[in-house]
C-alpha cells in the first residue's frame, strides 16, 4: 500500500507523552521508521498544553487528523476547529461522547443531531468530521444496532466514519460488513492486531492488541475493502495492552508490515 496512507494516533505511544522530551524522543523515532503523518489524541499533549506543530515540523512529520471528546469540544467548537486548522489537519474524529446511552434510540437520534450541526461547521471550515467507534456502540434496539441508527440519522455530507475495525470485531461484528456499509463515509479507518495470550488458571486465553500482522485480524482484506469504498487513510492505534509492553517496537513493526502490502 501507498505509505502515504499510513498515519499514528499518538496514543500508540501513550507511554511518551508524558513530557516534551519523551515527546520529542517518540516523534522522531516514528518519523524514523518511515511515517510521514499522525494523529493526535486529545488526552496527553506537550507540557502546559502547548500546540503541537513545532514538535510536529522538527520531526518532520504532519497531522492528518485530530482526535476528541465530543463534551470537550462542545464546549468551544470554533476553538477545535482552529486547532485542527493550525495544526493542517484534513479530519476531526470525535472519539466518543460520554452522555450517549447506545441503548436508547432517543439519545443515539440527539447525538446525531449535534454531530450534524458540528459537521456543517466543519465543512464549512475546510475539513470532514468523522464519528470514531469502539465496542459500545453495538448494541441490538430491535433489528439494528446502535451505530446503525447513529449513521441513518446523520447526514453523509456532514460526517464521516473512522471505522474502527479492532472495536467491529470485539463486538462480534464482521468489519468487512461495515466498511461495506458505510461505502463513501470512510475517511480514516483504524487498524489494531488482536491476539490472545494464556490467563492463569484457565484454559481460556484472553485478547490483547499487537503489533499489526502478528495477529488474527484479517488486515490485508479490511484494507482492500476500505480502499474500495473510498477510505483515504489508515492509521495505527496500537494503544491497549501493547505485547511486550513496546509500543515503539509496536509502531514500527506495524509500519513495516503494511509498507509491505
Amino acid at each position: 500500500m501507498d505509505i502515504k496512507q499510513i498515519a499514528i494516533n499518538t496514543e500508540s505511544f501513550l507511554d511518551y507523552l508524558d513530557n516534551d522530551a519523551d515527546i520529542r524522543k517518540a516523534l522522531a523515532a516514528i518519523r524514523s521508521y518511515g511515517y510521514e503523518s499522525v494523529e493526535i489524541w486529545h488526552v496527553k499533549g506537550p507540557e502546559n498544553g502547548a500546540s503541537w506543530k513545532p514538535f510536529l515540523c522538527e520531526a518532520g512529520l504532519s497531522c492528518a487528523a485530530i482526535h476528541e471528546l465530543y463534551e470537550e469540544v462542545m464546549e468551544d467548537p470554533a476553538a477545535t476547529i482552529k486547532k485542527a486548522k493550525e495544526l493542517g489537519a484534513q479530519f476531526i474524529a470525535i472519539g466518543r461522547s460520554l452522555n450517549v446511552n447506545w441503548e436508547d434510540e432517543a439519545s443515539i437520534r440527539e447525538f446525531a443531531a449535534g454531530m450534524n450541526a458540528f459537521g456543517k461547521d466543519v465543512k464549512d471550515a475546510g475539513m470532514r468530521l468523522l464519528y470514531h467507534n469502539h465496542s459500545s456502540e453495538f448494541p441490538r434496539i430491535g433489528e439494528k444496532n446502535g451505530l446503525d441508527i447513529f449513521f441513518e440519522n446523520t447526514d453523509p455530507e456532514l460526517v464521516g466514519s473512522e471505522l474502527d475495525a479492532y472495536w467491529v470485531q470485539l463486538s462480534g461484528a464482521n468489519p468487512l460488513t461495515w466498511i461495506k456499509k458505510l461505502t463513501g463515509r470512510l475517511g480514516i479507518v483504524h487498524l489494531k492486531d488482536i491476539d490472545v495470550v494464556s490467563q492463569p488458571g484457565t484454559f481460556i486465553r484472553k485478547h490483547v492488541c499487537c503489533a499489526i500482522g502478528q495477529g488474527n485480524m484479517e488486515t490485508p482484506e479490511i484494507i482492500a475493502a476500505a480502499q474500495a469504498a473510498g477510505c483515504r487513510l489508515f492509521a495505527i492505534e496500537t494503544c491497549t495492552d501493547w505485547k511486550d509492553n513496546d509500543s515503539l517496537r509496536c509502531a514500527k513493526e506495524s509500519f513495516e508490515y503494511l509498507a509491505a502490502l
